[in-house]
């Protein structure tokens, strides 16, 4: 006799029939995700919002029932949610989740800011070197996008937030450090990142998108004054603000809170 495995949790067991037919669509993609990157984006956003505890096991044979999938998909989600960090694979025995630590998601912001006002600064010095070319058009372009935004009534949070993730990248990439952009996609792939972002965190007001905005203008104008100090300091500015809103709101929803 075949014996089911532990229930991962009591909130995916209680999904109805209708919710788990379908994994959520995942937005903001530049290509339609695999079963598998679904299973992994979804049980991952239930880790990091504490709806997964540290410690339990997830059911190979639950979430295969759950999605209406063999258990190859299930199991290449586990694989990708172990290459996040979020679990551990023990040989025969199964999936584990990892603990999601308050340090371990304020370590995770403090490096991909602190590569992102590298990144400023470097842009900085380029628009001093070279005050002839077109260094600022695409983060000026991507401005441009963020302004129109903010003045639209009903936009998406998620949106808002993606945009500014955007102009990030487009700063690193400005940079000409391809090190730097290697870094940063890797700590997109290989970290709990987007997990956090499957819910909005920021920017859920109009009055706090004009704020960022304000912010994010701020940055971008000591970027093009060619002040490398003055650019790194702006652009961490509001990326720590972000920071610790994240931090706030995982604090306030988690059922037990960060630790």
């Amino acid at each position: 006799m075949v014996t089911k495995p532990h229930p991962i949790t009591a909130s995916l067991s209680g999904l109805t029939e209708a919710r788990a037919a379908s994994v959520p669509p995942m937005r903001r993609q530049r290509r339609a995700l695999t079963t598998a990157e679904q299973i992994a984006e979804y049980c991952g956003a239930m880790i990091v919002e504490g709806r997964i505890a540290a410690g339990e096991r997830l059911g190979e044979e639950k979430l295969a029932d759950l999605y209406r999938v063999s258990r190859g998909p299930v199991r290449d989600a586990f694989r990708i949610l172990e290459k996040r960090r979020l679990v551990e694979i023990l040989p025969r025995r199964g999936a584990f989740v990892r603990p999601v630590t308050r340090m371990s998601i304020a370590d995770l912001f403090n490096v991909r800011n602190a590569l992102a006002g590298m990144a400023a600064a470097t842009v900085a010095r380029r628009v001093d070197m070279e005050p002839d070319s077109n260094v600022m058009l695409k983060i000026d372009r991507r401005l441009g996008q963020l302004r129109a935004m903010a003045d639209m009534p009903g936009c998406d949070p998620l949106d808002f937030t993606f945009q500014l993730t955007r102009i990030v990248y487009t700063i690193i990439v400005t940079s000409g450090n391809k090190l730097l952009e290697e870094i940063w996609a890797e700590l997109n792939d290989h970290t709990f990142w987007t997990a956090i972002w499957k819910t909005p965190q920021d920017c859920l007001t109009g009055a706090e998108r004009r704020e960022r905005l304000a912010q994010v203008e701020a940055s971008i104008e000591a970027i093009r004054s060619g002040d490398p100090m003055a650019a790194e300091h702006a652009l961490r500015f509001w990326l720590d603000l972000i920071r610790d809103r994240v931090l706030c709101n995982l604090d306030a929803n988690r059922p037990s809170g960060l630790t």
